[in-house]
């Protein structure tokens, strides 16, 4: 996992703002498990702690722990981190067994880098410690795995192709049998990343639960979305529950959000581009009523839904220039 702060201000991406706001509403729901300002919020909060300042706010989270790899960075992270949030300076993979896993978790695993083996590790321990009413949030970079590059730089006759290097990687077990080179990049490899991470949760609690037939825990996928600050990343949520709390889970009631597509497909958050004459035309015919068309005028059709489908969780900023 890298010093993305190095590379990019998070604060200045609308995308990942729209993801964060949305990944707000979502955390909402889970108060049948846990009032929301019981849980602890785990993150990585960079320089920037973005999300941590938006869930504080917003939700009222007063513990909240982030985990940071760079510790060169420490004096820097420590200076610019908002309220009282302990850093751990280790990576995820010693950070998390530390926590204190008898609370209710909301867990952000928001990683820099394409699927790594120690991704998967940090799924097998969340997936053997969660509490029922945990939530899992895992992102993770999709532009193109890194195996195409290798195999490109080694060219040699009879060198492995960039697929064979990507299941000599993860395994034979973990790559789907259909899985083509082309899955290696953009929006693909972020679909066959997603289905890799959720194989790992499902395979951590399988040995979790083959070990009693007390507490017994499942993993019910909430939703997947995908969008493009510069790199494109995905991103997995899900929550965790005991077959006793089910019940909870169903008045969570995940499936209202508006933000959620009616089809078993990922969100897409795509950013429209427009000027903010055409953003207050939208904006002042919103929220639809049932039946209202929509007046768009001379504005692009496909932005104009864009817009229309994610005004709530899009950034509200304007360039003043004079």
């Amino acid at each position: 996992m890298s010093a993305s702060f190095k590379r990019i201000d998070y604060s200045l991406r609308p995308a990942k703002h729209a993801e964060r706001r949305m990944l707000c509403e979502l955390y909402r729901r889970v108060t049948p498990f846990c009032r929301i300002e019981n849980y602890v919020y785990v993150g990585f909060g960079s320089i920037w702690f973005s999300d941590f300042s938006l869930f504080h706010r917003a939700l009222g989270i007063k513990d909240m722990i982030s985990i940071e790899q760079a510790v060169t960075a420490e004096n820097r992270i420590e200076e610019n981190k908002p309220f009282r949030i302990p850093v751990i300076f280790s990576h995820s993979k010693d950070a998390l067994p530390k926590l204190d896993w008898t609370k209710h978790h909301l867990l952000w695993l928001d990683y820099d880098d394409t699927l790594s083996l120690e991704m998967l590790h940090d799924m097998q321990t969340v997936a053997s410690r969660a509490k029922s009413g945990t939530v899992l949030t895992i992102s993770v970079q999709c532009s193109t795995a890194p195996q195409v590059a290798e195999a490109k730089v080694d060219n040699q006759p009879g060198s492995p192709n960039a697929l064979d290097r990507f299941i000599n990687l993860f395994g034979r077990e973990r790559v789907p049998h259909e899985t083509v080179e082309v899955d290696l990049y953009s929006w693909r490899l972020g679909q066959l990343s997603r289905k890799i991470l959720l194989q790992e949760i499902e395979a951590g609690l399988a040995a979790r639960n083959s070990g009693s037939h007390e507490n017994q825990m499942k993993f019910k996928q909430i939703c997947e979305i995908e969008y493009e600050d510069g790199a494109k990343m995905t991103t997995l949520v899900g929550v965790f529950y005991s077959p006793e709390e089910e019940h909870l889970l169903a008045q969570c009631h995940f499936e209202t959000l508006d933000f959620l597509p009616n089809e078993a497909t990922p969100i897409r958050i795509n950013v429209p581009k427009l000027t903010v004459r055409e953003l207050k035309k939208l904006e002042s015919q919103l929220p639809l009523q049932e039946g209202d068309n929509l007046q768009i005028g001379n504005i692009p059709l496909s932005d104009a839904n864009h817009f229309v489908s994610l005004y709530r969780y899009l950034p509200n900023f304007a360039v003043l220039e004079g």
